[in-house]
C-alpha cells in the first residue's frame, strides 16, 4: 500500500481528493498536525481488515492467557460472559 502525508490544513483543501485516493487506489494518507502524525485515511476495505485482525490478535492473547492461568471455558460460556 503506497501512502502519501498531508498536513491537516491540505487535508481540509483536497478532502474529496484523499477519499478517492484511499478508496479507488488503496493509498493511504498521514494527516500531520503542526508536524506530528495524528490521523490516517484509509479505504474501507482497509480499515475492515485490520479490524479482524485486531480481533484476531485479541483472541489469540485472551487463549494465552486463559491457558497460562490454566483456565478453561467453552465456547458457550465464552459468548455468555461477552454477552453475545
Amino acid at each position: 500500500m503506497s501512502r502519501s502525508v498531508s498536513s491537516t490544513q491540505d487535508a481540509r483543501k483536497n478532502f474529496s481528493e484523499i477519499i478517492s485516493k484511499a478508496a479507488f487506489a488503496k493509498e493511504a494518507t498521514i494527516i500531520t498536525r503542526s508536524g506530528k502524525n495524528v490521523a490516517a485515511v484509509i479505504s474501507f476495505d482497509d480499515y475492515e481488515f485490520y479490524q479482524q485482525l485486531e480481533d484476531k490478535l485479541d483472541g489469540e492473547l485472551a487463549t494465552a492467557r486463559l491457558a497460562k492461568e490454566g483456565r478453561r471455558y467453552s465456547t458457550e460460556e465464552v459468548k455468555a460472559r461477552l454477552g453475545l
